[in-house]
């Protein structure tokens, strides 16, 4: 049977999805979830605290590689070497240069290298003809794995093997929340990284190895929220148009351009989170303030959120953004239920030079309000 996927929108409860599968298994059945963060960990069991028989974990992506993968059949690629531990790096810069053999994968600790831990698997799947999938296989019956847009380079390898497997596999995730990733190093599939994995599984459902679905509709912000957020990414990827569910109103409600002088004015009267692309030495009003990548799974009543550059070019012309940048905005402007107000130098300039998109939908705010 095809592995199901679903890529959602924000705020669509994929998570929920997960735990109501879990919840409706059968009795004697087995099965496991993975993502790659503690947060994405610790919320998965959190939904399902009471599953009967104690037949469901939840893991980490490292882990499951780790564990069901490097550490049992490492010997056979490396004989005389057991790994144990992981070694977390944030990038190539941080390991040894000129190690090889087994240790470009392990420091000396025999701990593997996160960066390098895919491919390491990889390779152990090569090695002993996919002997581990063999194995998961006689222990899952069910597999589930969320926020998948945060695997890159050779986890898809490990991800396809794992499509193609006996298990019933169910994947989900948010190709447009692509902020984090596994490794930024690992150079295979970067034709696939971040939204554009969304070309990989178009790709694997053509092949017969999944079936894809979206999940169209938000319950977290307001109509004119979701059309904004689908203005954000490249047209050329063909996702599909978000429906945005929150229907209560508030009084403020929708997208709003702020000038830069009148933040303060407005975190007064509106009492906004503050979300920006990094910290900066910008002395900032009194306000909850979240970088974009970090807000990611929070919901706030309204959000501010101050613009780049790059965010005005695309305001003014619809300049595509780069990849991560649009995912880390994507992100930002999908984390408010009533209100995103939009902070720029020059509000009214700004707001004369709306690209057509964005006129009909962006209002512009006075501190007279």
């Amino acid at each position: 049977m095809p592995s199901r996927v679903q890529l959602a929108v924000a705020g669509s409860g994929k998570t929920s999805s997960i735990a109501s599968q879990i919840e409706a298994q059968a009795a004697q059945a087995t099965s496991l979830a993975l993502t790659y963060t503690t947060n994405g960990q610790r919320e998965i069991a959190s939904r399902v605290p009471n599953l009967r028989n104690g037949n469901h974990e939840t893991m980490g992506w490292f882990s499951f590689l780790t564990q069901h993968i490097v550490r049992p059949y490492l010997p056979v690629l490396h004989p005389g070497i057991h790994a144990h531990g992981l070694h977390f790096v944030e990038h190539s810069g941080q390991i040894p240069r000129n190690r090889s053999g087994w240790k470009y994968y392990l420091d000396d600790a025999h701990q593997p290298y996160n960066i390098r831990l895919s491919l390491l698997a990889k390779q152990v799947l090569d090695a002993t003809n996919d002997a581990p999938i063999h194995r998961i296989e006689a222990i899952y019956d069910h597999l589930y794995i969320d926020e998948v847009q945060d695997l890159t380079g050779n986890d898809l390898v490990i991800l396809e093997k794992l499509m193609r497997s006996s298990i019933n596999v169910f994947i989900t995730g948010d190709v447009r929340q692509s902020v984090l990733a596994t490794s930024r190093s690992d150079r295979l599939n970067t034709a696939y990284r971040g939204v554009h994995l969304v070309k990989w599984f178009r790709e694997r459902e053509a092949d017969g190895i999944c079936e894809l679905t979206f999940a169209e509709t938000s319950q977290r912000f307001n109509h004119t929220i979701a059309r904004f957020s689908d203005l954000i990414h490249d047209p050329a990827l063909r996702l599909p148009t978000t429906t945005g569910s929150f229907a209560e109103n508030s009084g403020h409600d929708g997208l709003f351009l702020v000038d830069d002088n009148h933040l303060e004015s407005y975190i007064q009267q509106w009492k906004p989170t503050l979300l920006r692309a990094k910290i900066s030495s910008r002395t900032l009003p009194n306000a909850e303030v979240i970088n974009f990548g970090v807000s990611k799974g929070i919901t706030r009543e309204r959000v501010a959120i101050l613009t780049t550059d790059p965010i005005r070019k695309w305001l003014a012309n619809k300049t595509l953004l780069a990849n991560q940048s649009a995912c880390g905005f994507y992100v930002a402007s999908t984390r408010g239920r009533y209100s995103v107000a939009l902070i720029v130098p020059r509000a009214d300039r700004v707001y004369s030079r709306l690209h057509a998109d964005f006129s009909e939908i962006i209002q512009l705010w006075s501190p007279n309000e």
